[in-house]
């Protein structure tokens, strides 16, 4: 799954995309491009497409459409949050990956999954070596207001206890949560050496109550 999600972006970069600019014409030495704020969190993102169908259905003949290859409309937007399809897929491209894709490295890659509210598990703090991890988090942490805290606990689940994995949680303010996901993501690909145990990871609001599971890890963030 990880090697079709790296043959996706790179396509994406080579394929003709489509984006919406003001009927207005726009000074000769720039591009201006139109942006709305998503409803479910407030962040403002710049909607593109991959089809000129879905552009002219979004735009309803109010905007103007530009194509153009992925690549250059990175390049041309970089600092923004890119959306694909916002209508259909809602796939989200924040400044660091668009950063990671033109630069021709790896986006990361993750799956969701659910623990089961009567599941029993076994916790304890990480017993493998979790510097490099930590190192990389903090650095990324420090740079987002948004995270409040982080905690790491190493999980043992399965009849027999043999599944394990580092649960990494993160208090978040609201509507940020798939941000750091993602970007968490991105910083665990260039972990090096390569994570002993896998990570997954969760979100909770600073006015929720901490996951009971945290006070048997250790807590290596917190504002």
């Amino acid at each position: 799954i990880v090697g079709a999600e790296q043959v996706f972006y790179k396509a994406l970069l080579e394929a003709t995309v489509y984006a919406h600019v003001p009927i207005e014409p726009a000074p000769s030495d720039r591009i201006r491009f139109i942006q709305f704020i998503r409803p479910d969190n407030g962040q403002t993102v710049l909607p593109f497409f991959s089809e000129r169908e879905q552009a002219e259905v979004a735009a309803a003949g109010r905007v103007a459409i530009m194509a153009m290859a992925g690549r250059r409309l990175f390049e041309l937007t970089r600092g923004a949050t890119l959306m694909l399809n916002p209508n259909r897929d809602q796939l989200t491209f924040y400044p660091p990956e668009v950063g990671a894709l033109l630069e021709g490295r790896p986006l990361g890659a993750f799956t969701k999954e659910t623990l089961g509210a009567n599941e029993q598990v076994g916790a304890c703090p990480p017993s493998v070596s979790t510097d490099a991890l930590v190192l990389v988090l903090r650095g990324l942490y420090e740079r987002e207001p948004s995270v409040r805290a982080g905690y790491l606990v190493e999980v043992h689940r399965g009849s027999d206890n043999s599944d394990v994995f580092l649960l990494l949680t993160l208090v978040v303010t609201k509507g940020n949560d798939e941000r750091m996901v993602q970007l968490t993501s991105l910083e665990l690909s260039s972990v090096p050496p390569p994570l002993a145990l896998p990570v997954t990871m969760t979100c909770v609001l600073p006015d929720e109550p901490l996951p009971e599971l945290c006070h048997c890890g250790i807590q290596f963030y917190g504002t």
